[in-house]
């Protein structure tokens, strides 16, 4: 009976101890992990479960004001300007806050190159002027093109927080399944240098250099 009473007693503190655990974690969500340093910006990444494609995070200061960077970034027709390995970008509608921008990524020869349709839902806070920007793959908005290989499977975030007057902390998050026989490893081999360019591309577009 004792033997019983303390066999009950170790499952409920390992309940307690997991629901402590998934009660500050994200469902099913790995830990970051950095994976790089450099000019005032940080890459993390961490695995997805059920994919083998790694989700990445960008992070870095921007010295300019919020409004500025956040224009920059719903400028469609500029996409292609400052996103690495991108050779065409176009707005196809807006409605409000929600838009639907396609673009087309290239990949090395002789892979298809991709493109994409991503939905972007921007929502801001009034009280801390902060900006997010969702985005998630919508491949059945236009008819395909034979030639590309449309992306089905996309997720992510821009944030955008005002840090005093003229400086925006920018957060990317991306995870994005090119599908379509491009090797995985070829995929994760890019995953920290992709954002990286970005965040610096951004930088050269605005005319604003790395904020420590």
């Amino acid at each position: 009976m004792k033997f019983h009473r303390i066999r009950i007693s170790i499952r409920r503190v390992l309940f307690a101890a997991l629901f402590l655990i998934f009660a500050h974690s994200p469902a099913g969500a790995a830990e970051w992990a950095l994976q790089k340093q450099a000019d005032g910006i940080d890459i993390y990444t961490r695995p997805v479960e059920g994919s083998d494609i790694k989700e990445f995070k960008a992070e870095g200061m921007v010295d300019i004001h919020i409004d500025e960077i956040v224009a920059l970034l719903q400028d469609s027709d500029r996409f292609q300007e400052w996103f690495p390995n991108t050779s065409d970008s176009r707005l196809l509608k807006r409605d409000g806050d929600i838009s639907y921008q396609y673009s087309v990524m290239q990949t090395p020869w002789p892979i298809s190159d991709r493109d994409n349709i991503f939905r972007s839902v921007t929502t801001r806070d009034t009280s801390t002027g902060s900006v997010h920007i969702s985005i998630e793959a919508a491949p059945k908005e236009i008819p395909e093109n034979n030639r590309l290989h449309r992306v089905t499977k996309a997720t992510g975030s821009w944030q955008f927080t005002p840090e005093g007057t003229d400086k925006t902390l920018v957060v990317f998050v991306m995870h994005l399944e090119p599908g379509g026989g491009l090797p995985n490893w070829m995929v994760n081999a890019r995953i920290v240098a992709t954002p990286y360019e970005a965040l610096m591309n951004m930088r050269k577009i605005l005319g604003v250099t790395a904020s420590q």
